[in-house]
């Protein structure tokens, strides 16, 4: 290539962020908006502490009482943050819309580039889709909630009327994705003051108002387990209390789904992601304390059916309670929405390489606001379809919480894995990695502990969550995902094999190779 059509590239408006993207083999598609305050807002705001924590609260405290809800956390958020640290090193490698998924093209040899990239995808999709709905009907939950305090428990929702706020809510949230990503990213950007303050305000509010006879004494809030779950052994009930960490701190890799609408993603995306994970973990910890320690004598869940609603009523008051809530709720909500923006990326992403039915419709941009329109509105509908759990029985309904760990911790320690094997074990690929690496002799342990973590937690939250088990308190979770991934994988065997080829890419091997020989040049 000759000096004036390195000039040509440049001169048509390829900077540092496209060039990246072409190396990949991708052309920019998406406006890039996020700067550094935006992104790292994100990554807050899909962990969303403030108001995570009061959604899923119930399952350790319920479970295993305070003991679980304090190590689960503070044990488990530690572990978190080794597959935080795994997959920001590979984000930072492959900054691209497709995350996990399309990073995968690049861990693994050629031969099983397709099958890899297939059932990666898949899973991906699956949790992204769950971790999402999940997290509006916890919001769908505490409205509910707050209509059960306004009324003085006059006002029990019904699991027709849940389902039917909880429809409501992906709607919104559908309506504001469906908006530009300049738009978007203005917006995001202020979702981490309220997430950060709510749970300040939580827990100044707490141990400041919270009377005598509702402290709990400190041995107790560390030691103290509550074994209501009927499983005859109290580790397995305290493990159960799991799935308020890892469900909080899984859906990493929704901030490298913005790669694509990010400046400087190889950087911005893995310090984000990592910044907000030590946040998460260390503001939890101090949430969760302020909680369990203003739970004592208290009778939970209460008439709300939520402990977290019933603790701050019984300790702040009724108008207290309500102000919180609110700001709880608006918390909430920013999760959705940062959460359906990451889904409709990697739903637009593999349905772009052909992984998905109908992927002609799903993987089209809208032209006027650079935003994968058909893409978002899917979700909203495979969402409603998810909620509809809870006509069966509430106990049900939270499988899709355990659903969206298990699915994306699965879909990040698959390529994980693979890295471990061929560059590291049989060094057949060699890694290049980004701007944020960690070495290989500690990226190669963090790796190892990231997959043996995953492997671990998912055997809990397969778990019933009550014993015996029924039919109508089932965990259906490992269902839903082993059915997912083998109806995926006949189809891919049956049909799908002969025409996916894994992400492919939508920029001529040309294009890449002229980039690839302006870097040569640039750095002679």
């Amino acid at each position: 290539m000759t000096i004036a059509k390195e000039e040509s590239i440049k001169s048509e408006g390829i900077d540092s962020d496209a060039a990246d993207l072409a190396r990949l083999g991708y052309k920019q598609e998406f406006l890039r908006e996020f700067g550094s305050l935006a992104t790292l807002s994100f990554a807050f705001s899909i962990m969303g502490v403030s108001a995570s924590i009061p959604s899923t609260f119930d399952t350790p405290m319920l479970s295993g009482g305070p003991a679980s809800v304090i190590w689960c956390w503070a044990v488990g958020s530690c572990f978190c943050m080794t597959i935080a640290l795994s997959i920001s090193e590979i984000i930072s490698a492959y900054p691209i819309s497709g995350g996990l998924y399309t990073s995968s093209k690049f861990l693994v040899p050629p031969r099983y580039i397709p099958i890899v990239s297939w059932i990666t995808g898949w899973l991906n999709t699956l949790g992204q889709i769950a971790g999402f709905a999940s997290t509006d009907f916890g919001c769908a939950r505490l409205i509910a909630a707050v209509g059960t305090l306004v009324t003085d428990g006059e006002y029990q929702p019904s699991a027709q009327a849940i389902v039917g706020i909880y429809v409501g809510i992906l709607i919104l949230h559908g309506v504001i994705n469906t908006s530009s990503t300049r738009f978007m990213a203005v917006v995001t950007q202020y979702f981490v003051f309220f997430n950060v303050g709510t749970a300040l305000v939580i827990i100044i509010g707490l141990f400041a108002a919270s009377p005598s006879a509702n402290k709990m004494a400190i041995s107790d809030i560390f030691t103290m387990v509550n074994n209501e779950t009927g499983w005859t052994s109290d580790s397995v009930a305290v493990l159960l209390g799991l799935l308020s960490v890892c469900w909080t701190m899984t859906d990493y890799d929704a901030t490298g789904h913005i790669a694509e609408e990010t400046h400087k993603a190889a950087i911005r995306g893995p310090v984000s992601i990592i910044t907000a994970v030590a946040g998460t973990g260390l503001l939890g910890l101090i949430l969760n304390l302020a909680f369990v320690a203003s739970s004592n004598n208290i009778n939970l869940p209460g008439p709300t059916a939520l402990s977290t609603v019933e603790i701050l009523f019984q300790n702040i008051g009724k108008n207290g309670a309500i102000v919180i809530l609110v700001f709880i709720i608006l918390v909430s909500n920013f999760i959705g929405i940062s959460a359906l923006q990451a889904n409709s990326r990697m739903v637009f992403a593999f349905a772009r390489d052909g992984g998905l039915p109908f992927s002609s419709f799903f993987g089209k941009m809208n032209s006027k606001l650079n935003v994968p329109v058909n893409a978002v509105w899917v979700i909203i509908i495979i969402s409603i379809i998810m909620g509809l759990l809870n006509l069966a029985s509430a106990v049900a309904v939270n499988a899709i919480f355990s659903l969206a760990t298990i699915a994306m911790d699965w879909s990040y320690c698959i390529p994980i894995v693979y890295k471990i094997y061929y560059c590291h074990i049989t060094k057949e690929l060699t890694f290049a990695p980004g701007p944020f690496t960690m070495g290989p002799r500690l990226g190669l342990v963090i790796n190892i502990i990231a997959v043996l973590w995953t492997a671990f937690v998912s055997s809990i939250l397969v778990l019933p969550t009550v014993m015996p088990a029924t039919v109508d308190n089932m965990n259906y979770a490992s269902l839903i995902t082993v059915g997912t991934l083998f109806l995926s994988v006949v189809w891919f065997y049956l049909d799908a094999r002969k025409w996916y080829k894994g992400p492919k890419g939508n920029i001529d091997e040309a294009t890449v190779a002229e980039i690839k020989y302006a870097d040569i040049i640039q750095a002679s």
